[in-house]
C-alpha cells in the first residue's frame, strides 16, 4: 500500500451532533461542563501573602523558592494546604518600584509580601483563590537560584525538583500532597521531576509542551528553526541576568527576604555566568544551515544523547512508571500542536487530554480574543478539578471523564467542543486532494495550480523557481505569536507554488495531522528545503495560515518513530541516512512528510489552498543557492502528489467540491 494510503490519518477527530454526525453521541451532562467546575462557588480566599527562601538542595546549591499562603483578615489561613508548584526558567518574581514584587501582573505584592486576589484570575493565582499554596521556584542557574546556568533539559532539574518537593512537604503549611502546573518550559520540566519520583507528587498539568524537539519544535524535517530558538536563548539569558553591572541595583530579578542589599542574588548570578555562553547554540549555525539539524548530532541542545533528556520522548517510560496522573491541554495554533497529541498517545499513566484553538501564549490579534479567554477558564477550572481529585481526595468524577475534549474552530468567536475516547478515533476518513496542473485563476503565482478530487490522467512537470525573499515574518508565527491567528500569506503565495480548491460547498470539519506527499526532481540543486503551507482562502481572495509543514530533500528517508506516533511520516534525520540520500537530478524523488495538527470546520464558500516555497527566511536556517534552483514538481499520471486531509463524519462521506474534469 501506498505509504501516503496507509492509517496514518486516522489521527482524527470526533463527532458532532448539531452537525449530524453519523454515529456521534451528545456530551454528556457532565462533558457539558467543560471550564465549569465549581464555577458557581465563590472562590474561598481573595488575599494571600507571599514569603521567599533559599532551599538548599542535596550538592548543597541553593534554589530561590517563593511560597504564596492563602489569608484571613492578613494572617496566613489556619490549616494545611495542598500545594501547586510552578518550576520556572523565566523568573520566579521581579522586584516593583514600590518595593514590593510581581509574579501574576494583575496581583502583585506589597512589601510586606501581601497581595489581592483579582476577580478573574487563572492559573496558578487561581488555585491559591480555591485554596491552595503555591511555590514558584527559580531553576539551578536561573533567576536569584545559585547555580551555573545550564542547557535546557539538564537531568539536574529533575533531581532538583525531586528535592524540592520534598521540601514543600516538609513545611508547616504543606499536607503532603503537591501537584505540578504550568506551560511551555514549566509543563516540560514535569516529566523530568515526575521520573525522580518524588513520593510526595501526586498530579502533573502540562500545556503546549515539546515531545520530540527535532519534529516539530526546535527543527522540522531536518531544518532549523534559528529564528525562534535565537529568541528564545536571547530571552532566558537575559532573565539570568548575566549582563548585571556591579555597581547597579538589579530590576528584573527579585531577591529572597533574607537578602535585601541582593549580596547573594549577585552571587548567585556570579555562578550563573560560569554556564558558559548562553549564545554558544550559533556556533553550530552553519553546520545546522548546510546539513540540517541531524538527530545523532545535536550537541549544543541533546547535550545528553543519545540519551536524550531534552527529547522528552525518552522520559515516557519512567514517567509511566511513576504512575504520577497528567493532565495534557494542547493548541492547534502552537507549535507544539502535533507533541501533545504524541504526550497522549504514549503516556499510559491516568490522563485526560483538552485541545483547543490556542497559541503557545495567550496572545492573540485583538485584546482579549475569545480564544485566550476560554484557554484561560478551561485550563484554570479543569487543573481546579485534577488537583481536588488527585491532591484533595474529591471523588468529582475528574478520572471518568472522557480521555479527550477537543474544539473545533469554526471563527474567532465560534469554537465547538466535542468528546472521545482515545486519540485518535476509529471515526474519521482521510481525503486526499490531489496537486493538479489545471489552472485555478484564484492567484498569481509561479503555476496557479489547483487542487483536485482525483490526480491528472497526464504527467506533467511544473517548473518552479526558488524565492529566496518568502517569509511568514520574524521568528516565527507560532512562537512570536503577534499575529498567530491571523497571519495573511498573500504575499507568499506569489512567489510561491499554489494549488487551490474549488469552493466548498458545505462545511469540512478537520481534526488531525495532514501530510503532503510530493514528486519533485532539479536540474541544479543537489538539496532544496521545501515549506508547505495550507491555507483558507475567502471569498475576497484573503489566504490565511492554517498549518505547515517543512522537510529537506536529503532528509526525504522515512523510518519507525522511537514511540507512537500515528504512524506518520517520520525523517529518520540520521546521518547515516542524509548521506545515503541520492542528490536531486532530474529523476524525481518522494518527499513525504507531516505538518502541523489542524482543528477546524472550513466554511461553505471557503477555499483550501497548498502553498509550497523554498524558504522562510526569518525563521529557519535554509541556505541560499545562486543562482537561485530550478526545481520540477511531477503531477498527474504516475507521480503521486497530493494533500491528504482528516476530515470527519457526514463530510467524509461525500464530495467537498464539484472538481472540474480533469484533461
Amino acid at each position: 500500500m501506498n505509504p501516503l494510503a496507509c492509517c496514518n490519518f486516522l489521527l482524527l477527530s470526533l463527532l458532532c451532533v448539531d452537525t449530524g454526525v453519523a454515529g456521534s453521541l451528545p456530551m454528556s451532562a457532565v462533558e457539558a461542563e467543560l471550564g465549569e467546575y465549581r464555577a458557581s462557588e465563590p472562590m474561598g480566599y481573595r488575599q494571600a501573602v507571599r514569603r521567599s527562601v533559599y532551599v538548599p538542595m542535596r550538592d548543597g546549591t541553593r534554589l530561590a523558592v517563593d511560597y504564596y499562603l492563602p489569608t484571613v483578615d492578613g494572617q496566613p489561613a489556619a490549616g494545611r494546604f495542598p500545594t501547586v508548584v510552578e518550576y520556572t526558567r523565566y523568573g520566579r518574581a521581579r522586584p516593583t518600584p514600590e518595593g514590593g514584587t510581581v509574579y501574576w501582573a494583575n496581583a502583585p505584592a506589597d512589601p510586606q509580601g501581601r497581595l489581592h486576589i483579582p476577580e478573574d484570575p487563572h492559573g496558578s493565582l487561581f488555585l491559591l483563590g480555591y485554596g491552595y499554596a503555591v511555590v514558584v521556584i527559580d531553576l539551578r542557574g536561573s533567576g536569584a537560584s545559585f547555580g551555573p546556568s545550564h542547557q535546557e533539559g539538564d537531568a539536574v532539574e529533575g533531581r532538583d525538583g525531586y528535592d524540592a518537593i520534598g521540601w514543600i512537604a516538609r513545611q508547616p503549611w504543606s499536607d503532603g500532597n503537591v501537584g505540578m502546573l504550568g506551560s511551555s518550559y514549566v509543563a516540560e520540566i514535569q516529566p523530568r521531576v515526575a521520573a525522580e519520583r518524588p513520593p510526595a507528587l501526586k498530579a502533573l498539568s502540562m500545556r503546549m509542551a515539546f515531545f520530540d524537539g527535532p519534529n516539530g519544535g526546535y527543527a522540522m524535517g531536518g531544518v532549523f528553526r534559528s529564528g525562534w530558538l535565537g529568541g528564545w536563548v536571547s530571552r532566558v539569558a537575559a532573565g539570568d541576568n548575566r549582563s548585571t553591572q556591579a555597581d547597579a541595583r538589579i530590576t528584573n530579578i527579585a531577591e529572597v527576604d533574607d537578602d535585601p542589599d541582593q549580596v547573594e542574588l549577585r552571587r548567585a548570578i556570579a555562578e550563573h555566568r560560569q554556564g558558559g555562553d548562553a549564545m554558544a547554540y550559533l556556533s553550530y549555525a552553519d553546520d545546522f544551515q548546510t546539513r540540517g539539524v541531524l538527530r545523532d548530532q545535536i550537541p549544543f541542545v541533546d547535550r545528553y544523547q543519545p540519551v536524550g533528556q531534552n527529547n522528552l520522548h525518552t522520559l515516557v517510560d519512567p514517567t509511566n512508571r511513576s504512575g504520577i496522573p497528567a493532565l495534557l491541554f494542547g493548541g492547534w495554533h502552537d507549535i507544539y500542536a502535533n507533541d501533545m497529541l504524541y504526550w497522549h498517545a504514549n503516556l499510559t499513566v491516568p490522563r485526560k487530554l483538552i485541545f483547543g484553538p490556542w497559541a503557545h501564549i495567550s496572545l492573540g490579534p485583538i485584546p482579549q480574543d475569545p480564544r485566550d479567554q476560554d484557554m484561560r477558564r478551561i485550563v484554570s477550572r479543569e487543573s481546579l478539578r485534577w488537583f481536588d481529585r488527585w491532591l484533595r481526595g474529591i471523588r468529582n468524577g475528574a478520572e471518568d471523564r472522557s480521555a479527550v475534549h477537543y474544539g473545533l474552530e469554526y471563527a474567532r468567536d465560534r469554537t465547538d467542543w466535542y468528546t472521545a475516547a482515545d486519540w485518535p478515533p476509529p471515526t474519521a476518513a482521510p481525503l486526499d486532494l490531489h496537486l493538479s496542473a489545471r489552472k485555478a485563476g484564484r492567484v498569481q503565482s509561479q503555476n496557479d495550480g489547483s487542487l483536485a478530487l482525483r490526480p491528472d490522467p497526464a504527467p506533467t512537470r511544473q517548473p518552479w523557481t526558488i524565492d529566496y525573499t518568502t517569509t511568514t515574518g520574524y521568528t516565527g508565527t507560532r512562537w512570536s505569536l503577534a499575529r498567530v491567528y491571523d497571519v495573511e500569506m498573500a504575499s507568499n503565495d506569489m512567489k510561491s507554488m499554489t494549488y487551490t480548491s474549488p469552493p466548498l460547498e458545505h462545511e469540512l470539519p478537520v481534526a488531525g495531522i495532514p501530510v503532503v506527499q510530493l514528486q519533485l526532481s532539479s536540474a541544479d540543486a543537489t538539496d532544496v528545503d521545501v515549506y508547505a503551507y495550507l491555507t483558507a482562502v475567502d471569498a475576497q481572495g484573503r489566504s490565511r495560515l492554517v498549518s505547515e509543514g517543512i522537510l529537506r530533500a536529503s532528509h526525504r528517508t522515512l523510518g519507525k518513530a522511537p514511540y507512537d506516533n500515528f504512524g506518520l511520516p517520520f525523517p529518520t534525520s540520521h546521518s547515516r541516512d542524509v548521506a545515503a540520500a541520492p542528490p536531486l537530478s532530474q529523476t524525481p524523488v518522494t518527499l513525504e512528510f507531516a505538518m502541523y495538527a489542524v482543528g477546524r470546520v472550513f466554511q461553505p464558500g471557503e477555499r483550501l489552498r497548498l502553498t509550497l516555497s523554498g524558504t522562510d527566511r526569518d525563521n529557519t536556517a535554509t541556505p541560499e543557492q545562486t543562482p537561485a534552483p530550478h526545481l520540477g514538481l511531477h503531477v498527474g499520471g504516475p507521480y503521486r502528489a497530493a494533500l491528504r486531509l482528516p476530515v470527519l463524519e457526514p463530510a467524509s462521506d461525500r464530495p467537498p467540491f464539484t472538481s472540474p474534469d480533469v484533461r
